[in-house]
C-alpha cells in the first residue's frame, strides 16, 4: 500500500486519520506541524500528503507552497483539510496546488475514496512511465500524464463545492430560511468556484493539445507539396484574427513537406512569443526565407526580450519556461517545436541569442517524402 504523511496540530485528528489509513494498510508517517512534516517529507518522500489548512506559524497553505517549491517534493499530490464550516480557504489551497480537500468531522468512507483517487492517478503515471516511447517523448507524455492531474483534480472539486453550495442554498430555499445575505454569499462563492474551475479546465485543454502535437512526431507523416508565400500567407491570416502581425520577407519556391505539422511548428513559436516574449507593440514577428541547396530555411524571430535568464539548453527541457507572461502556459512550446522538426519534419534547428527576441533557424528538405 501507500505512504502517506498526515499534518495536523491537533493530536486527536491525527490520530483519526492513522486508524482510518492504517485499517487499509496504509503506512503512516504523522507530523503535529508544518515544519516537522517538511522534514518528513525531504526524508521519506510519502506518496501523498494529507494536511490541516489552520495550523500555527506554517499553515498547510505555507507547506503546500513549500512543497512545491522543492525539487524533491513538488509532485506530491497534496488533500487539504477543512472543517464544513470553514471553506473559505478551500479555493485558495486549491490554488497553491492542492488536488483535493476532506472535511471534518472525518467520514472513512470519504477519506479512504479522495485517497484511493489520488493513489489511482499515482498508479495510472507509473504505468504511463513504462510506455515503450523515444526517451524525449517519454519524458514529456509521462510530465503531462501527471501535471494534468493537479488542473484536473482543482477542477472535479471546484464543481464538488459548487454542487455543496447549491445543494444547501435550495435546501434553505425550500425550508423558506434563505436571507438575501446568505444568498449573495452562496453566489459569490459560487462565483470563485466557477472561475476556478475554468481555470483549470483552460490549463487542461493546453496539455490535451500539447499531447497532440506530440503524437504527430510519432504518426506517420502525410508529405505535399507547397508553396512558401501560400504557406506564410495562411499563418499571417490566422494570426492576423488574434491581433498578432507577422512580417514575412520570402521568395516564391515550392518544395515537398507535411502542411499540417510545419503549421504546427510555427504556431507553436508564435504562441510562446506571445505568452512569454513580451513583445513590442510596434514589431511584427519576422520570418524570414531563403533558398538553400536541397532545403528551405526559415528564419523567426519575434524582437521580443529573448533568453533573460535561461540558456538555450533550459529552454528545450520539457516544463521550462521563461515564467513570464501567461502563468498557464505548460513549458512545452520549444521541445516540441524542436522534436516536430528534427523527428516529423527530418529537417534541423538552432537557437540563436542576436539581440532580436526568441530566434530560431529552421531548415526543411525542400522533399521530406
Amino acid at each position: 500500500m501507500a505512504e502517506i504523511l498526515i499534518v495536523d496540530d491537533v493530536a486527536e485528528n491525527l490520530q483519526i486519520l492513522q486508524l482510518i489509513l492504517r485499517d487499509e494498510g496504509h503506512k503512516v508517517f504523522a507530523a503535529i506541524s508544518g515544519e516537522i512534516a517538511l522534514n518528513i517529507a525531504h526524508e521519506h518522500s510519502p506518496e501523498l500528503v494529507i494536511s490541516d489548512i489552520n495550523m500555527p506559524v506554517m499553515d498547510g497553505l505555507a507547506l503546500c507552497k513549500t512543497l512545491k517549491s522543492s525539487a524533491k517534493t513538488r509532485d506530491i499530490p497534496v488533500i487539504f483539510v477543512s472543517a464544513e464550516r470553514e471553506t473559505d480557504n478551500i479555493v485558495e489551497a486549491l490554488e497553491v496546488g492542492g488536488v483535493d480537500y476532506i472535511t471534518k468531522p472525518f467520514k472513512p468512507a470519504e477519506v479512504l475514496a479522495r485517497v484511493n483517487t489520488q493513489l489511482k492517478l499515482l498508479d495510472a503515471h507509473r504505468l504511463a512511465v513504462k510506455q515503450q516511447l523515444s526517451q524525449v517523448m517519454n519524458q514529456m507524455v509521462v510530465g503531462i500524464a501527471h501535471e494534468i492531474n493537479t488542473p484536473l483534480g482543482a477542477a472535479i472539486t471546484a464543481v464538488t463545492h459548487f454542487e455543496s453550495i447549491l445543494t444547501q442554498l435550495l435546501g434553505a430555499f425550500e425550508q423558506e430560511t434563505l436571507s438575501a445575505q446568505q444568498l449573495m454569499d452562496g453566489l459569490s462563492e459560487s462565483k470563485q468556484g466557477v472561475a476556478l474551475c475554468e481555470r483549470n479546465l483552460l490549463r487542461v485543454a493546453q496539455f490535451v493539445k500539447v499531447l497532440k502535437e506530440i503524437a504527430r512526431v510519432e504518426r506517420p507523416t502525410s508529405p505535399t507539396q507547397l508553396s512558401v508565400i501560400a504557406l506564410l500567407n495562411d499563418l499571417k491570416s490566422d494570426w492576423g484574427k488574434k491581433d498578432v502581425q507577422i512580417q514575412v520577407s520570402a521568395v516564391e519556391a515550392s518544395f515537398v513537406s507535411d502542411r499540417d505539422i510545419l503549421m504546427s511548428v510555427f504556431n507553436n513559436l508564435i504562441e510562446n512569443s506571445v505568452a512569454h516574449g513580451n513583445l513590442k507593440s510596434d514589431k511584427a514577428i519576422s520570418i524570414e526565407v531563403a533558398l538553400k541547396e536541397q532545403h528551405i530555411e526559415f528564419l523567426y524571430y519575434d524582437h521580443g526580450e529573448g533568453l533573460q535568464g535561461i540558456s538555450i539548453d533550459e529552454l528545450l527541457k520539457p516544463f521550462i519556461t521563461t515564467k513570464r507572461g501567461n502563468s498557464g502556459h505548460v513549458g512545452l512550446s520549444a521541445p516540441v517545436t524542436a522534436n516536430l522538426i528534427s523527428s516529423a519534419l527530418k529537417g534541423a534547428y538552432q537557437l540563436l541569442d542576436r539581440g532580436r527576441g526568441l530566434e530560431w533557424m529552421i531548415e526543411i528538405p525542400e522533399n521530406s517524402d
